[in-house]
């Protein structure tokens, strides 16, 4: 029986909390797009949450025409029920005391329900008028609501931003929701202590750092990596699928891991050159290690921890001349880069990152994509 290399080095994985979502912050969202059959006509949700926010959207659904809306949220602490025009009901406790709590919320006709830890709020009532739009329409969403629904929100006085917490066993009518259809940014939910940190789950999780990053003749990226696989992609920038012609024919830079040996890949447009070091200490071993690349003309230099070195390319081209998207953590599967042994995305944690000495905040980037918690990182 043949064994992988990857198998020989087994990286230690963080137990997860089963059927839960860690959602935060302006862009983190999960939706789910269901038939008009399925919402209709009695919607009766349930899910757990675990936040410390005292503020932030949970759910949100709007109704055809988009006049009404059914919205679970925070506010000071309390679950809130927004349904109809702004019709609201809450239970008086506070339930951001970072421990897991049931929610129950439906709509029947007129008269809408919140139920936290079996506790009924009183119920909500709509008008005839009121409860004749009311028929919520897909997609619904965890977490925050898509920017093009944000002046829709600001009227209704909602949230823009998800809570900061975990979100778990999502039902509706009694049976777990489907996969998410899309993730943006709503990351695995770890127990136990977290740490600063973006932590990529893999499974097609990357971010956007610039829409159109240009590396020129000089380019440097320092970071620290903790991997959970001793695969993926790391950063990328350009296309190495390009058609043959033009100026900027093939011009990339790429950093990726592959079976435990960091490798940055460069084409100037004369060809492609490559660095590559193996660290002493195994990648997999737990600590966080320090990654470092940096290029100058037609010369490419890398550092893992104390391990350097160094490679020179084709003297005939200096600059690498990308106006492409800037990625870290993988890259979308629609633009697969045939030349790249590795397209899988990073699993594990990325801090302290900075490029060209600029520190990058991932917390407030927008292009986020797929599945992974912009803020924290599982401890050890």
């Amino acid at each position: 029986m043949e064994v992988s290399e990857d198998s020989l080095s087994v990286c230690a994985h963080h137990v997860l909390v089963k059927h839960a979502y860690h959602i935060g912050g302006t862009v983190s969202s999960l939706s789910y797009s269901l038939t008009p059959q399925v919402l209709q006509p009695r919607p009766h949700f349930s899910l757990d949450v675990r936040t410390k926010s005292a503020e932030g959207l949970l759910f949100y659904a709007a109704t055809r025409g988009g006049s009404s809306h059914m919205a679970l949220y925070l506010s000071k602490g309390r679950i809130r029920l927004s349904v109809g025009k702004g019709r609201e009901i809450f239970n008086r406790e506070k339930y951001n005391d970072g421990r897991w709590h049931s929610v129950i919320f439906s709509l029947e006709k007129k008269r809408f329900r919140l139920v936290v830890n079996g506790i009924r709020a009183q119920d909500g009532q709509l008008t005839s008028d009121e409860a004749t739009p009311m028929e919520l329409i897909s997609p619904l969403y965890l977490g925050s609501a898509p920017d093009s629904l944000n002046t829709e929100l600001k009227w209704k006085l909602l949230p823009k931003q998800s809570v900061f917490g975990c979100v778990r066993n999502f039902k509706m009518n009694g049976t777990p929701m489907p996969e998410p259809t899309t993730n943006h940014g709503a990351g695995p939910c770890f127990d136990g202590q977290t740490q600063s940190g973006a932590y990529f789950s893999g499974r097609g999780a990357y971010v956007i750092i610039n829409d159109s990053f240009v590396v020129g003749s000089s380019f440097e990226v320092v970071f620290d990596i903790r991997p959970r696989s001793l695969t993926g992609v790391l950063l990328h920038v350009g296309d190495s699928s390009r058609p043959h012609r033009g100026p900027s024919t093939g011009h990339h830079l790429s950093l990726y891991m592959h079976r435990g040996e960091v490798v940055a890949r460069v084409n100037n447009g004369a060809g492609e050159f490559s660095v590559s070091v193996r660290p002493k200490q195994p990648l997999c071993d737990g600590m966080f290690h320090r990654v470092a690349v940096i290029k100058r003309n037609n010369v490419v230099e890398m550092h893992v921890d104390t391990e350097g070195e160094h490679k020179i390319g084709p003297s005939s081209s200096s600059s690498t001349l990308t106006k492409d998207p800037l990625y870290v953590g993988g890259i979308p599967e629609t633009s697969m880069h045939p030349t790249l042994p590795v397209t899988g995305s990073f699993e594990g944690c990325i801090q302290n990152m900075k490029i060209n000495e600029d520190p990058i905040s991932f917390e407030r980037l927008s292009g986020v994509f797929g599945p992974l918690n912009l803020r924290e990182c599982p401890a050890g």
